[in-house]
């Protein structure tokens, strides 16, 4: 695992064992250019939920539950558990969005990207709440991943309620 992701995921294990602080330096020190393996389809995922749950600056126990349950489901309880200490450390970092949406951008097929984006708003109603700021950070993920505004619209629609919300889909 290579590139931004790599990066992150590095750091944040080096993190956990020797408690190091500002991963933003040494992330600019990294100019990787290596290809995704499939395997980082999950280091990918908890890389945007920490970019979605930090963007109204409240990390909720529902919105944790989710992640966890979401890879218990994709993958299986032990790589769970694992994620979720990498996750706790991922979300005290500084995350290079657009690096990191890029590398995901090139190594990941449409239709992945999309589904993508449709976990990332089940996350963000994990509280029962679809926050705007969430939301603007979903938009920006959406953006970076090459997804068409139509697309990102019509994923909303089926998660966040608003008066026209019943006419995008």
């Amino acid at each position: 695992m290579f590139g931004p992701i790599g990066g992150i995921m590095g750091f944040a294990l080096g993190s956990m064992s020797e408690n190091v602080q500002g991963f933003h330096g040494n992330y600019q020190n990294y100019h990787g250019n290596r290809h995704t393996q499939a395997g980082d389809f999950g280091a990918a995922m908890l890389i945007l939920f920490a970019a979605v749950m930090k963007a109204d600056n409240e990390l909720k126990k529902t919105e944790l539950e989710f992640v966890k349950k979401f890879f218990v489901q994709q993958f299986n309880i032990q790589y769970a558990q694992d994620r979720m200490r990498l996750f706790r450390e991922i979300l005290k970092q500084d995350l290079p969005l657009r690096d990191v949406c890029s590398q995901i951008k090139q190594f990941m097929d449409h239709p992945s990207r999309l589904q993508m984006i449709h976990v990332l708003f089940g996350l963000s109603q994990a509280d029962g709440h679809v926050h705007p700021l969430e939301v603007q950070v979903i938009q920006e993920i959406s953006n970076y991943l090459g997804v068409s505004n139509k697309d990102f619209e019509a994923i909303k629609a089926m998660f966040y309620k608003n008066s026209t919300a019943a006419y995008k889909i």
